[in-house]
This record gives structure tokens, sequence and C-alpha cells, in this order.
């Protein structure tokens, strides 16, 4: 399972947009609101959904010697090898220096040895996050939940009946970059 290290890139939304998704004027707008809760709450929704990196971070996961060359990254949207290293035996690392081949097939990332996997226990750092610019259904789908989450800041709501829009809407705004069912 991999886990996330650090995110390094920017949030992938930005006050402005959802001020404007939110329709709050300038005096209305709570930036820190937007900026510290709201848009990192949406992300972490959005990534957690999906299985895919949504803001650019960096990532690790280690590779038990059965998985083969060719075997897919937990976290989908994966953009660049950071470094590959052996795990040792008394629980430090080895950074190798190996021909490797990240292929992002949309939904999931492969990593793939031309020269033959390495042998034993691997740790695999490496980016990922999506491109919103060649998936724009998620940044709807970013501002959409942004917008519920402006409205309804708290976990419970008394004397009002929600509805959630259809699972079929909300869920094809992800589907691609869903990174498919392992077991």
């Amino acid at each position: 399972m991999a886990r996330r290290i650090a995110y390094i890139g920017e949030p992938v939304l930005t006050l402005e947009q959802v001020a404007f998704q939110c329709r709050l004027d300038p005096e209305d707008t709570v930036a820190e609101l937007i900026t510290d809760l709201i848009i990192p709450g949406v992300t972490g929704q959005a990534e957690e959904r999906t299985g895919a990196g949504i803001q650019l971070a960096e990532y690790e996961e280690e590779w038990p010697a059965h998985y083969s060359s060719g075997h897919a990254l937990d976290i989908g949207q994966a953009n660049s090898i950071v470094s590959i290293s052996r795990l040792q035996a008394d629980g430090s690392e080895q950074e190798l220096s190996v021909a490797h081949s990240l292929r992002n097939r949309g939904r999931e990332s492969f990593l793939f040895f031309p020269d033959g996997r390495p042998a034993g226990e691997l740790l695999i750092r490496y980016q990922a996050g999506t491109d919103l610019d060649v998936f724009p259904s998620v940044r709807t789908w970013l501002l959409m939940q942004a917008a519920t989450a402006h409205e309804n800041r708290e976990t419970l709501v008394v004397g009002v009946t929600l509805a959630e829009l259809p699972a079929s809407m909300l869920d094809t705004l992800l589907a691609p970059i869903t990174v498919p069912p392992r077991f």
C-alpha cells in the first residue's frame, strides 16, 4: 500500500474558482476557510474515492519480491519515478540505478524494468497528480463538492432535507481517473 510522503504541488483549485462556484461576493469570502479547509478536504475526498493522486504529491510503496516488472503502482496518475531502492534485511535502503519505464494507461500507471526487475523487496518513490486540463470533469466534481462543503460546514444538518445528486452523475465525473479495484 502506497503512502503519501508530502504534497509538492500547488492546490488543484484556487480561492477564486471556489468563490465563483459558491456564488460568493468578495466581501463574503473567508479565504482561510476555503484555502485551508475546503480545498484540501475535497482534494482528499477525490483522492480517497478514486485511488488517484489529485494534487501533485510524492508517494512511496514497497514491492514484495514477487511483484514482477509491469506491476501497477497503487496510486493512479503517477507521472514520474523519483527513486528505486532495495530494502535490506536491517531495514536500510540501497538506492539502485536501474533502467525503468513508467507507463500511464489512463486510470493506472505501470512500472516496467526492461533489463529485468531487481531482486528482492523494493521501495519505489514516485510522484502522482492529475492534470485537470486533461480531465476537466474532475475539476467539475471538485468544485461541486467545494460548494457543498461551503454551504454545509457541519457534520449534522437540522431541519433540512438533503438529497445527493444521483451517483450515476457524480461518479461519471471521476470515472476517467478512478483506479479499478484489485483483488
